[in-house]
């Protein structure tokens, strides 16, 4: 019998990266044998912790057709269709994994599924390790607590749990990381010269979301020093939202970053009428495309506040075409 494939979106985020390894590891060690099999590039982040500790890359699926069909699949880090890799059948699904509030779980009807509401999925992974009392490698350890760190702007995120600092904590009491590591690893996420920050949004802008019937992408950055870089990359950040927005007929595209030492958010949008749904949604104020928004929010929490309002507003046009006299008599 051919191994488990654990897997996530294609050129994932460190979360999904160090969740695909390290569950295939766990399951492994569970007697269970499997393969972590990363799909597409890799984000800078992963980069850098790769590189810094001399880690060796895992298998790619840059065969073609990926080698996915007839294999029993694991999904971590995701839970739903947008971004999987090509050829994954959702019906070898047999185990989700992820932490997002907006999901299509039930797409994968065959599935075990796991969503839990912390702060990353890498935290649901090491509580495995911890439950079972699983030996845990030193690779699968520093993956695991850069992405929980990560994932929660260091702890820093309204989505960070007393589970993710658990976990955490747990990590980190297994290997000795320089002092300054994630502070490291966060001015490396911020290198974004030359043609690193189109490769960016590009990788972190695949996904489009369908939300009270509008199409909507949501590119996140997360980074130190935000406002120098909008400041200098400003109207290329602009040509990349309206070319996306073009291409893809969006209804709203905007770009969230979140600066971890500022501990406050910028949003970019060029058109009216996406600033005006986050102006309702948010309360921020746009000046020439850019709005500001004190404290730290992220796109998983930004997504079920869009939803809500969208699909309030589709509820109302609905009512509205369904008795038109009566609530314009409501009206008056």
């Amino acid at each position: 019998m051919q191994p488990i494939i654990v897997t996530c979106y294609t050129t994932p985020d460190l979360d999904g990266f160090a969740s695909a390894i390290a569950y295939g590891e766990f399951l492994n060690k569970a007697g269970k044998k499997a393969e972590a099999m990363i799909f597409g590039g890799s984000m800078e982040e992963v980069n850098f912790v790769m590189r810094k500790f001399g880690f060796n890359r895992p298998l790619a699926g840059n065969a073609d057709p990926p080698p996915l069909q007839e294999r029993e699949i694991v999904l971590v880090d995701a839970s739903d269709l947008n971004g999987l890799p090509d050829g994954l059948d959702p019906k070898n699904v047999i185990e989700v994994i992820d932490h997002r509030k907006i999901n299509e779980a039930e797409i994968f009807k065959n599935a075990k599924i796991q969503i839990e509401f912390v702060g990353a999925a890498a935290t649901l992974i090491a509580e495995k390790f911890i439950k079972k009392n699983v030996d845990i490698s030193k690779m699968a350890v520093i993956l695991l607590y850069s992405a929980i760190a990560s994932n929660t702007l260091n702890f820093q995120a309204n989505v960070t749990s007393k589970r993710d600092i658990m976990a955490a904590d747990w990590l980190k009491s297994k290997v000795n990381l320089p002092s300054c590591y994630i502070k490291e690893m966060f001015t490396a996420k911020s290198d974004f010269e030359g043609n690193k920050l189109e490769s960016a949004l590009k990788n972190d802008c695949a996904y489009l979301l369908n939300l009270g019937g509008k199409k909507i992408k949501i590119a996140q950055l997360e980074m130190i020093e935000a406002k120098k870089m909008i400041q200098t990359r400003k109207n290329e950040i602009f040509d990349f939202l309206r070319a996306e927005h073009d291409e893809n007929r969006l209804d709203y595209i905007f770009l969230t970053i979140s600066d971890v030492e500022k501990r406050c958010n910028f949003f970019i949008a060029e058109h009216k009428r996406t600033q005006n749904l986050l102006k309702e949604v948010l309360g921020v104020k746009f000046e020439d495309g850019i709005a500001v928004r004190k404290g730290l929010i992220m796109r998983k929490e930004i997504v079920p506040m869009l939803k809500k309002t969208l699909e309030n507003k589709k509820l109302e046009i609905h009512r509205v075409k369904l008795n038109p006299v009566r609530c314009n008599y409501l009206k008056r």
